[in-house]
């Protein structure tokens, strides 16, 4: 019968490969959704305050590190948590390519002095974000 003998190196080793074991382990619980949703959607929006009939340009980028994405967007206005207005009143959800969704908005006179949220939902193939925006249309 041969014995095995312990050195300092083989101890060593085994210690990384225990820890190895246990960071892969670790990465493979976390949950799908979590390793989805690793990617960025910033808004860009001219201000708080749109007037009422008049063009308000919101843009938003979607990448995951220095990849444009490609998707779709929704949107809702709020007032707290209720849902008063959506796109998906006029049709399907719009759609993005090249990491940059932009997006006319007219706000009509009955939004005038409602403080509003501005959801913006963004869906790609990594799974689904949205950022917010508060708004309050004034009358030109």
């Amino acid at each position: 019968m041969e014995t095995l003998q312990h050195t300092p190196g083989t101890r060593h080793l085994r210690r990384w490969a225990a820890l190895a074991a246990t960071v892969t382990a670790s990465a493979l619980a976390l949950p799908a959704s979590a390793l989805a949703a690793n990617f960025s959607v910033v808004g860009h929006f001219p201000n708080h305050t749109p007037i009422v009939g008049k063009n308000w340009v919101a843009v938003v980028d979607v990448t995951k590190g220095n990849t444009k994405l490609s998707g779709s967007v929704t949107y809702q206005f709020l007032i707290g948590t209720t849902v008063v207005s959506t796109n998906k009143e006029t049709g399907s959800p719009y759609k993005f390519k090249n990491g940059v969704w932009k997006h006319t908005l007219i706000f009509p006179a009955e939004s005038a002095d409602n403080q509003l949220t501005l959801k913006v939902i963004v869906t790609t193939k990594y799974g689904t974000k949205s950022i917010h925006w508060e708004v309050e249309a004034k009358q030109s």
